[in-house]
């Protein structure tokens, strides 16, 4: 088959992303690890874990047939809606102000990542449902009710970056599959208000006004809001075209989150604009599989789920790398196969498994 070539690629383009994740975590990590826990190495021993664990998972569900769960999209859905309101559960943890995360046995997932592949999936199975009576009566109003439940589980935590890929994800998915005029309409009114609401009068523990305002005047704010966006912004210029060279970058020593939301900061000083503009046009390249891959599916359900799943990885990697380069407001939302992080990591991998499995059966069912 074709198409299944562009599955080996997408595996290895996925395999090639987080070997050099796990080269960077560790130069972005030891000074950080050093001061935290007395060695260098203690966070990248938990990356390497949890890269072998998203490799194990991808390859898992690369054997699942998840059209055959199309039925149940529903159930997932809400399942997924009800797990968000955990983080306000005993179970519930709180980073930075932000309740996003449940821990159970010494493991913390991002409910957020779960509720990404369920609106996917329910999005897909509405598509498909209606595919002969796309209308706006019969699509427009149960795409506002995923968008509205998924946003409001996810912006409770609050997660307001997370929520954005979500909207973004399923708009698009929309759009593909013939959004008309009418919907687009309201669909563009509709996001502009709940991004203004969110941004202006959702003060959870922190400011979203603040972000904004660290955004438009960053110089102003250096020593406080902006603090971490100057970091970045000084690791990138000062990696100018060809960089400082693996692990001499320096802004790591005191940027916060460099092995996190901001691992492309360092990329970018250590690797420079030519090494930056490389790993960009390989994500660019990995979405292009997808939309590939998309195209020769042939169950509209399972060829929904591709492109959903390629756009929600998409946007995620637009959002991190407009963050670290001062192009979009401040997000915590991390870097798709490259950044640290556990639960976030193996959920970016089951996704690309998802993919696997979707080419996996379509193959068997011809």
């Amino acid at each position: 088959m074709k198409f299944d070539k562009y599955t080996k690629k997408m595996v290895m383009v996925v395999l090639f992303l987080l070997l050099f994740g796990s080269i960077m975590v560790f130069s972005t990590s030891w000074p950080y690890s050093y001061r935290l826990k007395g060695n260098e190495i203690d966070i990248i021993k938990k990356h390497v874990i949890f890269v072998f664990l998203s490799i194990l998972f991808m390859f898992l569900v690369s054997y699942v047939n998840i059209v055959r769960f199309k039925k149940y999209s529903k159930r997932i859905f809400i399942f997924a809606f009800f797990v968000g309101f955990l983080v306000y559960s005993p179970l519930g943890i709180n980073i930075y102000n932000a309740r996003r995360w449940i821990g159970v046995g010494g493991f913390t997932f991002m409910p957020s990542d779960f509720m990404k592949i369920a609106s996917i999936m329910l999005m897909a199975y509405i598509i498909d449902k209606y595919k002969n009576k796309f209308t706006f009566k019969n699509v427009f109003f149960k795409y506002l009710a995923i968008v509205g439940l998924a946003s409001f589980s996810v912006m409770i935590q609050p997660d307001l970056s997370n929520t954005l890929i979500i909207i973004g994800t399923l708009t698009a998915m929309y759009i593909i599959a013939g959004m008309d005029k009418k919907a687009i309409l309201f669909s563009g009114m509709g996001i502009s208000i709940a991004s203004f609401a969110a941004v202006y009068f959702l003060n959870s523990g922190y400011s979203r006004t603040s972000r904004i305002q660290a955004f438009i005047n960053p110089l102003k704010y250096r020593d406080s809001k902006s603090w971490q966006l100057i970091k970045s912004l000084f690791a990138i210029t000062n990696g100018s075209l060809w960089g400082v060279g693996l692990g001499n970058g320096r802004q790591k020593y005191t940027l916060s989150e460099a092995h996190n939301d901001f691992i492309f900061a360092t990329i970018a000083e250590e690797f420079g604009f030519i090494g930056s503009v490389f790993l960009i046009g390989v994500y660019i390249y990995l979405a292009y599989l997808g939309i590939m891959i998309s195209r020769y599916i042939k169950n509209l359900y399972g060829k929904m789920i591709v492109l959903g799943i390629t756009f929600s990885i998409g946007l995620q990697t637009l959002v991190n790398i407009g963050t670290a380069t001062g192009t979009i407001p401040p997000t915590g939302v991390t870097l798709p196969f490259v950044s640290y992080g556990g639960s976030s990591l193996v959920m970016t991998s089951i996704m690309i498994g998802i993919i696997l499995g979707i080419v996996r059966y379509d193959i068997k069912g011809r």
